[in-house]
Order: structure tokens, then C-alpha cells, then sequence
């Protein structure tokens, strides 16, 4: 089994719900792969449906660094200086979204 087990897939909520065999637990590798994708493409784009999916994908990048951060540091005990940079770079993502937002609202 993985160092981190159920964990490193789904964010580690998929499994328990959907299975451990389900379609959609995925790596988190492969979910930060398409959010960083989605960011560096969209992030080019001025229209309002680019604009509400970067934030909106920015908002849940948050909320999932936060889940992990404390499944990282409660659940396993443990620090990744790697995990930490991510982390922190997803809220600095989602501050610049949420900037650009403000900007192009005034």
C-alpha cells in the first residue's frame, strides 16, 4: 500500500463514498494537473466565463489544500515541504484570481 494509503487518491473522500475501483478516484497529481492547466490557459482569457472559473476553481484548490494540509499534519503527523509549497501557491492563485475579479469589476 502507497505511504499514503486512500490519501493520495480522490483527496481521500472519493474512496469511502464511490469505491476505491471508482472511475473518478483519481490521483491528486492528476486533479492538480488540470486545475494547473486550467489556470495557465484560462488565465489568458478576458471572458466572464473564464473569469468565474478561475475563481471558482481557485476557491475549491483552496478549500482542498486546506483539507489536506490538516489530513497531512492531524491524520498522518507528518510536514512535506513539497505539499506546504503547493498548498501556498494554490491561496497565492486564488488571491490573484480573486484580485483580477475586483479589477475587472470596477
Amino acid at each position: 500500500r502507497p505511504l499514503f494509503g486512500r490519501w493520495g487518491r480522490g483527496l481521500g473522500l472519493v474512496e469511502p463514498v464511490l469505491g476505491k475501483e471508482s472511475p473518478v478516484n483519481v490521483p491528486n497529481g492528476a486533479i492538480g494537473l488540470v486545475f494547473y492547466l486550467l489556470q495557465g490557459l484560462l488565465g489568458t482569457w478576458r471572458s466572464r466565463l473564464a473569469q468565474v472559473t478561475l475563481v471558482g476553481t481557485s476557491v475549491a484548490s483552496a478549500l482542498a489544500s486546506l483539507w489536506l494540509g490538516g489530513v497531512l499534519l492531524f491524520g498522518l503527523g507528518d510536514l512535506c515541504l513539497v505539499c506546504l509549497s503547493t498548498y501556498g501557491l494554490n491561496l497565492a492563485l486564488l488571491g490573484l484570481n480573486l484580485r483580477r475579479e475586483r479589477r475587472r469589476k470596477t
